[in-house]
């Protein structure tokens, strides 16, 4: 009887480990089934974003295209001349063309606002403003556009554009400024000696004669095969002379 019962236990001790086993893959297999859950969820967000993303791309650069469009229409009356085709935008002036594709440029801003045609949208809206002659509005598009990264060719595009309007409203000394950040930061994207020389003339409208002068020497020495090296050369001479 003892060895039976000794037997029992055992065959007791065998049921409930198998018991236990049965209870601790149940509970393994719920927490495998709740992590295999967490991953499709994930997946399921990360597709919809891209998905969105991708959306969200394809329409910005679409709409890109069309203020581009009306930005580099004709303005004047169309060509009369059936063999020659029509465009398919046409303004009667360019306060018409330009205030029409603000109008699309803002409206990327607006809605896709963290795309790279959103970064595009900003400079081209700076250059309309500017050609609208609101000076204040293409400045603060100019500015905004100019935060992309270094290696982005509008970097150095909003700072000559800005150049530009800092020269003609007598702001030489920021003129200069924003074309020194340009030139510091150029990776090739521009040729420097044309930036160097946008500046020397920032310089000398400034008045800061003698750094001009310097900056023309400089495209001299470094970019003498340059077509620019003989704008320099010629405004050097005339710096010197006065």
């Amino acid at each position: 009887m003892t060895k039976l019962h000794r037997k029992d236990l055992k065959q007791d001790e065998i049921r409930e480990k198998f018991a236990d086993a049965i209870r601790s893959a149940s509970l393994h297999g719920k927490e495998v089934l709740y992590i295999i859950g967490v991953v499709i969820a994930v997946g399921l967000i990360a597709f919809g974003w891209f998905y969105y993303e991708r959306n969200q791309q394809e329409e910005s650069q679409n709409l890109l295209g069309i203020a581009i469009e009306k930005f580099q229409a004709p303005v004047g009356p169309a060509s009369a001349d059936p063999t020659v085709q029509k465009p398919k935008y046409n303004y009667k002036t360019e306060e018409e063309k330009y205030t029409n594709a603000l109008k699309d440029f803002e409206q990327i801003v607006k809605k896709h606002g963290n795309t790279p045609a959103a970064d595009m949208a900003r400079y081209q809206a700076g250059v309309c403003a500017f050609y609208l002659k609101d000076h204040k509005k293409a400045e603060e598009y100019l500015i905004q556009a100019g935060k992309v990264s270094d290696r982005n060719i509008i970097y150095f595009q909003s700072r000559i554009a800005l150049a530009n309007l800092y020269n003609l409203t007598s702001r030489s000394a920021d003129a200069a400024r924003v074309l020194d950040e340009a030139i510091r930061k150029d990776k090739n994207l521009v040729p420097p000696e044309y930036l160097m020389f946008q500046s020397a003339e920032a310089l000398a409208k400034s008045g800061k004669t003698k750094e001009a002068i310097n900056t023309f020497q400089k495209i001299l020495d470094q970019y003498k095969d340059s077509p620019v090296s003989y704008q320099a050369q010629a405004r050097l001479n005339e710096l010197k002379r006065n």
